[in-house]
């Protein structure tokens, strides 16, 4: 079951814990993902509306000026070009719950293809593993650690070339 937390969780390095731990922050994207349906949803189309939603939340709380106090104290400007990784980090709560089916692999693997979206490398990656080819395997693991920091990947990348 997809819980307000699991937003906050995945939002407070990117946003800051003041403006995630807010009363009610996250409930309106987690009540977006829990509405996901495969019959009627696409990943694009829902990454798309939990992408304005969280855009029309932070202008609501923040204003024009969308600035946001950092955890180390710091005060910074979210830029509209940022929130498509917000939305990412945001679906990878939807993908984390998704079950291991081929017809989910199928639709990660054409979301992959279509937008780059890290959150479902990652979720293919990890969970559904046994899905994919070991040369599938490895040039994903490839394109994930030339793609991010290494921070980003290192504890959940097990191949044996990321451990070099």
């Amino acid at each position: 079951m997809i819980e307000s937390w699991h937003i906050r969780e995945v939002l407070r390095n990117r946003l800051g814990s003041s403006l995630v731990d807010e009363p009610g922050f996250a409930d309106p994207l987690a009540d977006l993902l829990r509405s996901y349906a495969s019959y009627k949803d696409t990943f694009a189309g829902m990454a798309a509306r939990i992408e304005d939603t969280l855009f029309n939340m932070l202008y609501n709380r923040l204003g024009p000026t969308m600035s946001v106090r950092m955890n180390d104290g710091s005060l910074r400007r979210i830029r509209t070009a940022e929130l498509k990784d917000a939305a990412d980090d945001v679906m990878g709560v939807l993908f984390s719950q998704l079950k291991v089916y081929s017809v989910n692999y199928d639709a990660l693997q054409a979301y992959v293809l279509e937008t780059g979206s890290f959150s479902a490398m990652k979720t293919l990656y990890t969970r559904f593993a046994d899905c994919m080819t070991a040369n599938e395997k490895q040039l994903m693991a490839r394109i994930i650690r030339n793609a991010r920091p290494r921070a980003e990947w290192e504890e959940w990348l097990c191949d044996e070339e990321a451990r070099r």
